[in-house]
C-alpha cells in the first residue's frame, strides 16, 4: 500500500491580502509553470477583494500553512503590496513523507523594502545564479516545529518563491528556462470547471503511494480520502459556493468503492457541519470504472458555518508531514 500520511488536515484559508485579480481558469495560472513535476500536493487560489470571494478551500500541509503565514508577516512592511495568486506545493521524490514545501506568490511587491526589513531583523543573504536569496530561519512562534532554513527570492517585484532550498531551486530553474507547465498537472486541472478560483490536486507517486488521512481517523474527510490515488478539488465563490471534486483510484476497487466515496463527500458537508436543516444538494455525480466526480452547492451562510466547524474540530490549521512506518 505504500507509506501512510498519519495526519493530513483540511485547512480553510481566509484570504486577507490586498489584491487585484480577475477570474481565470486554473490552467491559465501565471505561476503554474514554476511547479516542479511530480509534486504530491499542489494547491492554488486567486485572490479577490470583493465580498463574494472571502475564503479559499485548501488541502495543504502544516509547513505550507506556516510558509503562507510567514510570508504575510514578512510582506507586511510593504504597504503597497498586492497579491493576485497563491500556489502551495508539497513534494518528495520518494513519496510518503513530504519534506519539500514551496510557496509561490504572484502580485506586486517592493523587494528592497521586504529584504531590508528581514536583514535588519537578523536574516542573512547569499547569491544564487545571480539572484539575491534571503535565508529565513523559523520564527519564534514556530519553535519546536521542525521547519528548517527557508529561501526567499523575489523576481522582478512580481513573483515570490519561498520554501525549502531544494524545491525553490527547482522552481527558479524552471523560471530561468521559461519551462512549460507540467503536462500531468495541466491535464488534471483541466478536468475542473474553468471558473473555479480555488483548487487542489493531491496525488501519489507510482510505487510509493501516499495515503492521505486527517488528524481524526474517523472523520468524514478521512473516510473520503482513504484509498485515493488522485483527488482534484475546486471551489467557485459567488452568491453560492460550488465545491467540485474528482477522485481517481484503481479500477480494481470496484463500483461500490466509488459510490461510498460520493456518500463520504456528502458527509463532509452534513447538515450538522453547515448549520442547515437539510443536506446541501449534491449533484453532477458521474461514476466511471476508476473515478467518481460530483459537486455540492452551498450558501454563504452554510459555507461559513462549515468553515467554523472545520476549524473548531481541529482539521486546520496544521498539517504534519511525518509518516508512520509502512510495514513493508
Amino acid at each position: 500500500m505504500g507509506v501512510r500520511s498519519r495526519a493530513l488536515c483540511l485547512g480553510l484559508a481566509l484570504a486577507s491580502f490586498l489584491s487585484s485579480s480577475c477570474s481565470a481558469s486554473p490552467t491559465g495560472s501565471k505561476l503554474l509553470y514554476l511547479v516542479p513535476p511530480g509534486a504530491q500536493i499542489v494547491a492554488g487560489f486567486e485572490n479577490y477583494h470583493d465580498e463574494h470571494h472571502h475564503g479559499q478551500l485548501l488541502l495543504t500541509t502544516r509547513n505550507n500553512r506556516l510558509d503562507l503565514a510567514d510570508w504575510q508577516a514578512m510582506a507586511g512592511v510593504d504597504h503597497r503590496r498586492a497579491f493576485q495568486e497563491i500556489i502551495e506545493v508539497a513534494s518528495s521524490e520518494r513519496g510518503g513523507h513530504l519534506p519539500e514545501h514551496l510557496l509561490l506568490v504572484a502580485g506586486r511587491f517592493d523587494r528592497d523594502t521586504i529584504f531590508h526589513s528581514l536583514l535588519i531583523n537578523g536574516a542573512t543573504e547569499r547569491e544564487y545564479q545571480g539572484h539575491t536569496v534571503i535565508l529565513v530561519e523559523p520564527f519564534a512562534r514556530e519553535k519546536g516545529i521542525v521547519i528548517g532554513t527557508r529561501w526567499l527570492i523575489i523576481l522582478d517585484n512580481s513573483v515570490a518563491l519561498f520554501g525549502t532550498p531544494g524545491i525553490v531551486i527547482g522552481a527558479l530553474n524552471r523560471y530561468a528556462r521559461h519551462a512549460d507547465v507540467d503536462m500531468v498537472l495541466r491535464e488534471r486541472l483541466s478536468q475542473l470547471p474553468r471558473d473555479v478560483s480555488s483548487w487542489n490536486v493531491l496525488s501519489s507517486l507510482p510505487g510509493a503511494r501516499t495515503e492521505y488521512t486527517t488528524a481524526q481517523p474517523a472523520s468524514p474527510w478521512s473516510r473520503f480520502l482513504d484509498g485515493v490515488e488522485v483527488l482534484i478539488v475546486g471551489a467557485r465563490f459567488g452568491e453560492k459556493i460550488h465545491v467540485h471534486f474528482l477522485l481517481h483510484a484503481a479500477e480494481s476497487r470496484g463500483a461500490d468503492f466509488f459510490r461510498q466515496k460520493t456518500a463520504s463527500f456528502a458527509d463532509v458537508f452534513a447538515p450538522s457541519h453547515t448549520g442547515s436543516s437539510r443536506p446541501p444538494r449534491l449533484g453532477n455525480v458521474e461514476l466511471g470504472p476508476d473515478r467518481v466526480q460530483g459537486s455540492i452547492l452551498l450558501s454563504k451562510r452554510q459555507f461559513d458555518a462549515w468553515g467554523d466547524w472545520t476549524n473548531n474540530f481541529g482539521h486546520a490549521p496544521a498539517i504534519p508531514e511525518r509518516q508512520a512506518d509502512s510495514g513493508q
